[in-house]
């Protein structure tokens, strides 16, 4: 690449110097004929100014032709002069081989010069006219030597300036693109690192705020699959353990009823019951989540809700639950209705999941509390889901314009800080031990599919959690 861009720079250079070239070219050809016409015009006059004080002196041309000659020599030029009657007086190109003018036959030829007539007179009377023949070739034209000499410097001094820019350009060009490609080939190395599965690899910064800042995304993504990496992995493991333990419970349990340990009572197969349908309840949230994230914004089918009687009927239903444990839960709602056009479906899952989780880690006598905002409003200590853009640029935080609020927070133990950002992923428990009571049991996907329902709504969902003090989530939905 190096190669490439140091190549790029020294054609660049050249394309530049030959534009150059032939600009300067046109330019000074037409400044020199401009400076050879008004050059010529003023050997001209001069020549007219004599041959007229000439007439003058002598009341004819008798005589003229030494004189005439003289100022042919002098200014390198070929003079003809007629009388009134047009007949030739003289001729300094007749009869004069050493006159350079003369040089050769084909400077004889008025055709190759370039001719001026004059008409002359004194007092208003004709007394003749003057062609006078400047020649063509630059060697024998009205250029003094000093303007020769000139024009070859110019060009000289123009290759050379050329010649070296072109070598400051292929050395500047392989600097700095050696400069370039340099951080380009550490994020290659880097990036096969991780396609290798090495995400322990991080780039150092760099004096360009460019690189620099792309320095920064690279090792925050290489942070971010490291992490994912680590879900993955314990993603197994939960799965594994959301499936094996209710299997091991009704394997012990046939072979005891297998064995005749136990009786097929009523208590047994309710046991047995219960067994089937956790494992009912992982199936179906792993289908219903596996749906969420293959739908898109443009599908959600949007029906038109009363938010307010919503939230009403969700609270009301949950009621019991809750009183029957002891917790209380509270709703407040703003004064006037806010209408919405949502999937009601998909509404009522995710607020479900979200206070089916606040009863679950919800001790008695604490409090779980709803509230609707008709006006968004942002927690600085809300963290974002694994995967979902920051609010910590205008752009995002612009998002929140004609977005309402729903926040469900409670009085819990809470969650860990560095544990936050994980509590969306399918099977993750904020307590590893896994030590709880029946009420407790969930199929560990809740709010992973919240996550992807708001998301196919063209929403988002914020958390917020302080250990021994409780946890708050936010939906922002439009």
């Amino acid at each position: 690449m190096w190669l490439r861009l140091a190549f790029f720079f020294l054609l660049l250079s050249a394309v530049i110097l030959i534009l150059f070239q032939a600009i300067y070219s046109y330019s000074l050809d037409r400044h020199l004929q401009a400076y050879t016409k008004d050059r010529e015009e003023a050997l001209n006059n001069q020549i007219i100014s004599s041959m007229l004080e000439y007439y003058t002196a002598n009341e004819s041309w008798s005589g003229i032709h030494m004189p005439l000659l003289h100022a042919a020599l002098s200014t390198n030029t070929r003079l003809l002069l007629y009388d009134t009657q047009g007949r030739l007086i003289a001729d300094t190109g007749q009869g004069r081989h050493h006159h350079r003018m003369m040089a050769t036959d084909k400077q004889q030829d008025l055709d190759y010069a370039e001719t001026y007539q004059y008409e002359l007179g004194r007092n208003n009377t004709r007394i003749g006219s003057l062609i006078i023949a400047h020649p063509l070739e630059a060697e024998g034209s009205a250029w003094l030597q000093q303007d020769l000499i000139f024009q070859r410097t110019l060009t000289r001094s123009l290759l050379w300036t050329g010649f070296i820019a072109i070598s400051a350009a292929l050395v500047l060009g392989i600097l700095f693109s050696r400069r370039l490609s340099r951080p380009l080939e550490d994020f290659a190395r880097a990036a096969v690192r991780i396609t290798r599965g090495d995400y322990m690899h991080h780039l150092p910064s760099y004096s360009s705020r460019e690189l620099n800042d792309l320095a920064l995304c690279f090792n925050q993504m290489s942070f971010h699959l490291q992490e994912l990496e680590k879900l993955r992995k314990r993603s197994v493991a939960d799965i594994s353990h959301e499936l094996r333990t209710p299997l091991t419970t009704l394997r012990s349990y046939i072979e005891a009823l297998k064995d005749g340990i136990i009786s097929a009572d009523e208590k047994t197969m309710g046991i047995l019951t219960e067994e089937i349908m956790h494992l009912n309840r992982v199936a179906v949230d792993m289908d219903e989540l596996a749906r969420a994230e293959n739908a898109r914004l443009e599908q959600v089918e949007r029906k038109k809700i009363n938010l307010n009687q919503f939230l009403r009927d969700k609270i009301a239903s949950f009621k019991p639950l809750f009183q029957e444990k002891g917790v209380n839960l509270n709703l407040r709602l703003p004064e006037t209705d806010l209408i919405v056009f949502l999937d009601p479906g998909a509404l009522g899952k995710i607020t479900g999941n979200l206070l089916d989780n606040a009863y679950r880690y919800t001790e008695p006598g604490e409090t779980v509390k709803v509230r609707l905002q008709e006006k968004a409003e942002l927690d600085p200590a809300a963290v974002p889901p694994l995967g979902q853009e920051p609010l910590d640029d205008e752009e995002t935080r612009s998002k929140l314009n004609g977005m309402y609020m729903i926040t469900v927070s409670d009085t819990g133990k809470g969650i860990k800080p560095e544990q936050l950002p994980y509590v969306f992923e399918r099977f993750f428990r904020a307590d590893p031990s896994r030590e709880r009571g029946q009420k407790q049991a969930g199929s560990g996907i809740g709010l992973a599919l919240v996550k992807e329902l708001i998301r196919s709504a063209g929403g988002f969902i914020l958390v917020t959690s302080r250990p021994g003090e409780g946890t708050a989530f936010y939906l922002y939905l439009k």
